[in-house]
């Protein structure tokens, strides 16, 4: 669905909706100015256990890569964070 923008009053943003006009939080549109068109989307709620899934593999993924430990050596890649998280990767991906 479209909104246009018609005007804002401190934090308020006033759209046209159909040809109604509401009242909307400014937040919402951050840097668009009046007159503008903003297109909304309605994403599909993700289920409960899509969602902890999801978490869980990021709890995981972050205990390996910020866990600390007295012994361990420097990485061969400089402690490049993103070649570790790439390693990370490759690692989850071979388990499955």
């Amino acid at each position: 669905m479209k909104v246009i923008i018609d005007r804002f009053e401190e934090d308020i943003a006033v759209v046209e909706l159909d040809g109604e006009m509401l009242h909307a939080p400014k937040a919402l549109f951050r840097d668009a100015k009046e007159g503008d068109t903003i297109e909304l989307t309605v994403l599909p709620r993700r289920s409960a256990e899509e969602a902890a899934e999801t978490d869980a593999d990021f709890e995981d993924t972050a205990d390996e890569v910020f866990r600390k430990n007295e012994d361990t050596q420097p990485a061969d890649d400089g402690d490049d964070p993103a070649a570790l998280f790439r390693k990370l990767r490759k690692k989850k991906k071979r388990r499955k």
